[in-house]
């Protein structure tokens, strides 16, 4: 099992209280985060927090998720290298370290009403023991399709683990984008991700049918070696860790993504 996971980097200091996309966050200066967003809470009720980086007239709108399932651990330290960095101009960044910080703080791949909530969205949704009694029953999904329903990125990357791709399915600017990630992250190979039979419920199908923007999402599934420095396809940066790697990569496809 893996060391426990540290706490991450120390947001800004707070200067003032705002309103963004219907929640109440907090300004911050002095790093690349400028807003901190609680979005929703656990069913624990531990904060789910989206941080932005970027202006919000930005015009290309990327959110990387950091952790849906508790045990797969290099998501959030991805993200908390990413938060370190400055989107380029006209691009915006959100970030949520966590969506299961209940599973996260235990290393437990299901929140805790013992769901996953992978499995828990809309889209195809399948009532069985692990996906909950109805699309959308947990607060965590709940919060954070909310988030996606308002913020309505470009794209969106969903970070897992530890089979090592970048999820094609779908096909089409879905497919092509996530192949792209991968040739800068180095993460590979591009290709379907198989779930074990048809895939229900997953949020990454969910967004990309309900997007009102023609936004997009896709799952990496991050290696175990993802504290190993080795290849890394963002230029200037021949060999990174995963971690650090992926979070570059982040900074690079929001950059081109379509005004």
């Amino acid at each position: 099992a893996p060391a426990p996971e540290p706490v991450g980097p120390v947001v800004a200091p707070v200067s003032t209280t705002t309103t963004a996309y219907g929640y109440t966050c907090r300004r911050a200066s002095g790093t690349p985060v400028n807003l901190s967003c609680v979005i929703g809470r656990s069913v624990d009720g531990r904060a789910l927090v989206a941080t932005r980086q970027g202006s919000a007239a930005a015009t290309r709108v990327l959110v990387v998720l950091g952790q849906m399932h508790g045990e797969e651990w290099p998501g959030p330290l991805t993200v908390d290298v990413l938060r370190t960095l400055r989107p380029a101009s006209g691009s915006v960044i959100w970030s949520v370290r966590s969506m299961n910080p209940d599973g996260g703080a235990i290393g437990r791949r299901w929140n805790s009403h013992g769901v996953n909530l992978n499995s828990n969205f809309p889209n195809k949704f399948l009532r069985d023991p692990r996906s909950g009694p109805r699309a959308l029953s947990e607060p965590e999904s709940q919060a954070v399709a909310r988030f996606l329903a308002r913020v309505q990125p470009d794209l969106v990357v969903s970070l897992h683990g530890f089979s090592e791709a970048v999820d094609t399915t779908g096909g089409g600017r879905r497919a092509s984008l996530a192949r792209a990630f991968s040739a800068l992250s180095g993460i590979t190979p591009a290709h379907v991700v198989p779930c074990g039979g048809p895939c229900h419920g997953n949020l990454t199908d969910w967004y990309t049918a309900t997007s009102k923007v023609g936004g997009v999402a896709f799952t990496v599934e991050m290696p175990r070696s993802s504290r190993v420095v080795r290849a890394c396809g963002v230029p200037g940066h021949r060999r990174e860790t995963p971690i650090r790697c992926t979070a570059l990569a982040a900074v690079v496809m929001a950059a081109r993504l379509p005004a």
